[in-house]
């Protein structure tokens, strides 16, 4: 098997980050803390720009 591109493994990073964002967000939202939400939000498009990044880069 061939290796990842950079951009490759960036994006798969991306996609890990975003997976845990949704979780957090999900559990964050379930327990009602705004704060938790707000950082899960965070996470979650900070997962979105790498992504993005990601395949700007391909």
């Amino acid at each position: 098997m061939g290796e990842l591109s950079p951009g490759q493994r960036t994006a798969t990073t991306a996609k890990i980050l975003m997976t845990a964002g949704i979780l957090f967000v999900l559990e964050a939202i379930w327990r009602g803390s705004l704060v938790r939400t707000l950082l899960a939000g965070a996470l979650l498009a900070g997962g979105g720009a790498l992504l993005a990044f990601a395949r700007r880069t391909d």
